[in-house]
């Protein structure tokens, strides 16, 4: 989300979710469960987490859970779907919260790009701590010219961005919507 678009975001959202109708426990997302086994447990961030498919896969390892989103009706139906104490429930726009270093063992993106958040996450992760992104691939802005650059990047950009940890995955989808999956660890102490 860019700065400044806080209230107009905060209104499309809360309509997205507002218009859904009734609404089940989301399925875990599939980055999640392909690298449960590497979660060492501590607290998690599910940054813009919609109705919680991040937390979905990674409640049960990692805890407490900071579920935030812009969206206030998004939060109101995910607490009612996930009613575990582990949760901490914030309604905010994720990128002006700041996070203590090495505080994270886990942060989920998925679904939501702004590079410049992502590069933050960088320091608030534990050594050994777990970076899950999905977003859209910029050559989606072919498939959908409307979309917003800002919420795009490019398996390279994000193997730059953490170049220096350990990736365990950095794909893009073959078709469309064409998406970069990304999963990777902050490197231990030395």
């Amino acid at each position: 989300m860019s700065i400044g678009s806080g209230a107009a975001d905060r209104r499309k959202w809360n309509q997205r979710y507002a218009e859904a109708g009734s609404l089940e426990r989301p399925a875990p997302h599939p980055l999640v469960l392909r690298w449960r086994e590497r979660m060492a447990g501590g607290p998690m961030l599910d940054a813009a987490c919609g109705l919680g498919r991040g937390l979905a896969g990674a409640l049960e390892r990692c805890q407490p859970c900071y579920a935030v989103d812009v969206s206030d009706v998004a939060i109101r139906r995910a607490r009612r779907l996930w009613p575990s104490p582990a949760i901490r429930w914030v309604v905010a726009d994720v990128t002006a919260l700041h996070w203590p270093p090495a505080f994270l063992a886990l942060a989920c993106s998925l679904g939501f790009t702004d590079l410049p958040f992502l590069v933050r996450l960088r320091a608030a992760l534990r050594p050994g701590g777990l970076l899950l992104y999905e977003g859209f691939a910029r050559r989606q802005l072919a498939e959908h010219p409307r979309l917003n650059p800002d919420w795009t990047t490019t398996a390279e950009r994000m193997r730059s961005l953490f170049g220096d940890w350990t990736i365990l995955e950095c794909q893009e989808s073959a078709e469309p919507p064409y998406l970069v999956s990304f999963a990777g660890m902050r490197p231990a102490r030395a």
